[in-house]
């Protein structure tokens, strides 16, 4: 299942604040967005930031007993979680993933501190009907790309690394472009720091194929209504 292009994509932490608001939220967001992402509650959620480490904190269940409460699949679904959790259990992880309709597992931290797990990763991946996808940032080595590109992955996520709510500096459009000429035909994803229509024309203009809301979601997430309806004006961006 591909994503669409230009799409816009919302994240969510299984089961935060609790599994019925979690999934009242995946019902909503379904309907008003072109993937999801949704995490995997850590105990170390080293690579979000504050708000969304909250979330991981906070909610219900941890590991993959949140991912299975609920099914998806109506739109590409992405499970995003950290390697080191599951090292030695990457068949499990896949797993559960290919149950609950997820169409891959991405890993922020595996081609940072894991690099050697990549083949394993793929394989793994692969032999359960799941896509690879990679996350990936500015000053990811070309080479690197060039090699992940082969893999066929699902998409690129590229971290902003821009605080939410902070316009985004001309470097980061720069980066963008130069991600996009690496990345060839791969879908591009960009996130972090997209909380309004403007920033995710800005994104969308620099060469991402799609963007994703996170941080600016989670105040909204227990009121489907208003969830809804943020995510219909930041589709405005997309036009």
């Amino acid at each position: 299942m591909e994503i669409r292009k230009p799409g816009l994509g919302a994240y969510v932490t299984a089961t935060y604040p609790n599994k019925v608001l979690f999934l009242n939220a995946v019902k909503c967001l379904s309907e008003v967005s072109d993937f999801l992402e949704v995490g995997i509650p850590t105990l170390n959620p080293k690579y979000d930031g504050p708000v969304i480490r909250k979330t991981h904190f906070a909610a219900e269940l941890k590991g993959l007993d949140a991912i299975n409460v609920a099914r998806y699949g109506t739109i590409p679904t992405i499970l995003m979680g950290y390697i080191e959790d599951y090292a030695n259990r990457l068949e499990l992880v896949a797993q559960v993933a290919s149950e609950v309709g997820a169409s891959s597992v991405l890993f922020p931290d595996l081609l940072f501190e894991h690099i050697d797990r990549l083949e394993d990763y793929v394989v793994t991946m692969r032999n359960y009907g799941l896509r690879p996808s990679f996350f990936v940032a500015s000053n990811t080595p070309h080479r690197l790309v060039n090699l992940l590109v082969k893999y066929e992955p699902l998409f690129m996520y590229l971290g902003l690394y821009a605080a939410t709510g902070i316009k985004l500096p001309l470097y980061i459009e720069k980066n963008i472009r130069e991600v996009k000429r690496l990345v060839d035909g791969t879908t591009l994803v960009a996130g972090f720091a997209i909380n309004s229509p403007e920033m995710v024309r800005l994104v969308i203009n620099a060469g991402a194929d799609a963007v994703v809301v996170g941080t600016a979601l989670v105040d909204k997430l227990g009121n489907g209504e208003e969830c809804r309806r943020f995510m219909m004006e930041l589709r405005g961006g997309l036009a």
